[in-house]
C-alpha cells in the first residue's frame, strides 16, 4: 500500500466545511477544530436544519479514526481523497487483531484519488434545537397525544432552550418533554 499523506486537523476541517456546503447549502454550520495532547477532533455544529444521523453520514469518513468500545482502543483508518474534496474510506487494519469488534477493510482508490490520514481523529456532529421548533414539536406532541398538562419552553443559559414540567403520558408510556424531544430531534427543516 502506498504511504499516506498526513493533513493537519485544521486542513481536514476545511474539507469538512466544503462536503457540509456541497451536501445541504444554505446551511450554516459551525466548523471548530481542536488540538490536543493525544489526538485532534472536529466539532460541527447547526441549529434545526439536517437532522443528525444526515450530517454525521457526510462528515464522518473525514475522521482520522475511530474508537472500539468493547475493548477500549482508538486505531488509525487512511481515506482517499478524491480531487473535488470528496473522500471514500480505504484502509483500516481494524480491531479484530487485538480481539475487537471492528472489522478491517481496504478499498481500491477511486480515479486520481490520494491516500491520506486526516488531521482529527474524530468528528462530532451536534444539532441544537430552536425555540421555534421546539415550540411546533411541543404543539405537535401534545395534540397527538392528547397532553393537557403541557411541558413549558424556558429560556436557559446563553440562549438555550429547554422544557420544563415533565408529566408522565400513560398512554404513551414515556414522559412528555421525551416525547416532545424525540418529535423535534425527528424534524428536518
Amino acid at each position: 500500500m502506498t504511504e499516506a499523506t498526513y493533513l493537519s486537523c485544521s486542513d481536514t476541517a476545511k474539507l469538512v466545511r466544503k462536503a457540509l456546503k456541497r451536501e445541504f447549502p444554505g446551511v450554516k454550520f459551525s466548523v471548530r477544530s481542536s488540538v490536543y495532547s493525544g489526538g485532534a477532533s472536529i466539532n460541527v455544529k447547526w441549529i434545526d436544519g439536517p437532522l443528525q444521523a444526515q450530517v454525521k453520514s457526510v462528515v464522518s469518513v473525514y475522521a482520522g479514526g475511530d474508537f472500539d468500545g468493547m475493548i477500549d482502543l482508538k486505531y488509525s483508518v487512511e481515506t482517499w481523497l478524491c480531487p473535488d474534496g470528496s473522500a471514500v474510506p480505504a484502509y483500516s487494519g481494524g480491531t479484530e487483531g487485538s480481539m475487537g469488534v471492528h472489522e478491517g477493510y481496504a478499498f481500491a482508490p477511486p480515479a486520481d484519488a490520494v491516500l491520506v490520514h486526516m488531521g482529527a481523529d474524530f468528528i462530532f456532529a451536534d444539532r441544537e434545537i430552536s425555540r421555534d421548533l421546539l415550540q411546533t414539536a411541543l404543539d405537535e406532541t401534545c395534540a397527538y397525544w392528547g397532553i393537557e398538562d403541557r411541558p413549558v419552553i424556558v429560556e436557559g443559559k446563553f440562549g438555550a432552550v429547554y422544557l420544563d414540567n415533565d408529566t408522565m403520558v400513560a398512554n404513551a408510556n414515556d414522559y412528555s418533554t421525551r416525547l416532545v424531544y424525540r418529535h423535534a430531534e425527528a424534524t428536518a427543516r
